[in-house]
C-alpha cells in the first residue's frame, strides 16, 4: 500500500507541475510565439504545451529519482493517469480560489457585483 501512495504522489507532483507551468507559459511565452508570425496560434498552443511538459518531466523525474532511491515505486499506467488528473484537478481548484477570492480580495475592482 505504501509504494502505491508514493507512485501516485510521484505522479500527483507531475499533474501539478506540468498544469502550472502550462498556465505560466500560456500567458507569457505563447502570445510571444504568436508574434513571430512563423506560426499560427494552434503551433504557438502546440509549443506551449511542449516547453510546459518537457519542464515538467525535468523538474518532476528529478522528484521521482529521489523518492525512488529510497522506495520501491510501482509503474502501472492506471496510477499515471489518476495521479495526472488529481494534480490537475488540484491546479484547477487552487486557481480558481485565487481568481476569485483572493484576487478579489487584493483587488476589489476586478470583483464581480
Amino acid at each position: 500500500m505504501n509504494m502505491i501512495l508514493l507512485s501516485l504522489i510521484s505522479t500527483i507532483v507531475f499533474g501539478m507541475i506540468d498544469s502550472l507551468f502550462f498556465l505560466v507559459f500560456e500567458e507569457t511565452i505563447q502570445s510571444k510565439i504568436y508574434k513571430l508570425k512563423l506560426f499560427d496560434m494552434n503551433i504557438s498552443e502546440l509549443i506551449t504545451g511542449v516547453l510546459s511538459t518537457v519542464t515538467a518531466i525535468f523538474i518532476s523525474s528529478k522528484v521521482r529519482i529521489s523518492i525512488a532511491e529510497e522506495n520501491y515505486l510501482l509503474e502501472h499506467p492506471l496510477l499515471d493517469v489518476s495521479g495526472l488528473l488529481i494534480g490537475t484537478l488540484v491546479v484547477i481548484a487552487n486557481y480558481l480560489f485565487y481568481m476569485r477570492v483572493i484576487r478579489c480580495l487584493l483587488f476589489t475592482k476586478l470583483c464581480k457585483k
